[in-house]
């Protein structure tokens, strides 16, 4: 039995648009053309995959059984023509990364840099999303690889190598009440606002099993961001809010934002390197690699 690569295409594109019609302009052919690549689909199965109602298209329970395997058809299909290209010239192929937020001095930026000098006619796709969203797309073959900060006891589907360590200090303005106590309680910050991220990932999840665990109350979130930027520690800088924030970030705003002692917390988190479990390395995907483990912290002089 014998699939067409066009055909899965349009398969799972059904399955992650939800609609025949919108799979069709996401991929750029007409809608009967996608009709008739589930139809050639499901006549080699010989059952139906989706099912066609008032509310869009919807995998049957057979259709969910073979999305995972086409997923991972799509995947290798990638991998063998992004193979095939690079063995043509060592020099050119695609790369597919996904990071949380880099900063301009981090390893991936380094690592990236220093990759495209060494082969210029490379191309470099950059993906920024949260810490769960690109461990699914590297899983499901959708990036090659993602940088991702990871908390104790994190769990990831994903291969995982370690690149830095950081610690991630609570912190505030240099004028708040709170900088002025020698340590604070946790019971001490409850009065106060704080920036977070969703209450999915996995730094918030990490902050409110603490709080939780020493009985205290939860967090008030004010600000709701997924990431550290300059905007959000001029907004800390300015206002009582409270914030997690890693050493790396806190280093451009010395004197102005400052790391709250308080015994009962202490963060640390790991830089690591997700890739896909049974993957084919590509040279690319093995030169990013190996850049981002020369230049991590405990290898510079």
């Amino acid at each position: 039995m014998e699939f067409s690569h066009n055909d899965i295409e349009a398969f799972i594109e059904i399955a992650r648009s939800g609609s025949i019609t919108r799979a069709a302009e996401n991929i750029g052919i007409t809608q009967p053309s996608v009709s008739k690549a589930l139809r050639r689909l499901e006549d080699a199965v010989g059952l139906p995959l989706i099912e066609r109602g008032m509310r869009g298209a919807r995998l049957t329970t057979e259709g969910q059984l073979f999305l995972e395997s086409a997923k991972r058809f799509e995947s290798r299909h990638f991998e063998l023509v992004r193979m095939a290209s690079e063995l043509h010239s060592r020099h050119s192929g695609l790369l597919r990364v996904g990071v949380t937020s880099p900063a301009s001095d981090s390893i991936l930026v380094q690592s990236m840099s220093e990759l495209i000098r060494r082969r210029p006619g490379m191309r470099l796709q950059l993906r920024i999303g949260k810490s769960d969203e690109l461990n699914s797309a590297v899983e499901d073959g959708l990036l090659d690889l993602a940088v991702v900060p990871s908390y104790p006891e994190q769990a990831w589907s994903c291969a995982q190598t370690a690149l830095s360590s950081e610690d991630v200090h609570i912190v505030a303005r240099n004028n708040h009440p709170l900088a002025k106590l020698p340590t604070a309680t946790l019971q001490d910050l409850t009065p106060y606002g704080w920036v977070m991220p969703s209450a999915q990932s996995a730094g918030a999840r990490f902050l409110h099993q603490v709080f939780e665990y020493h009985g205290v109350s939860s967090l008030k979130v004010v600000l709701e961001t997924e990431y550290v930027s300059e905007a959000v520690m001029g907004t800390i800088a300015q206002t009582d809010l409270l914030a997690m924030v890693p050493s790396a970030m806190l280093r451009s705003w010395i004197g102005v934002i400052v790391p709250l002692t308080i015994p009962q917390i202490r963060i640390q988190r790991t830089q690591v390197l997700l890739s896909r479990p049974q993957a084919t390395w590509s040279p690319l995907m093995s030169d990013m690699r190996d850049l981002l483990l020369m230049h991590r912290p405990s290898s510079r002089p």
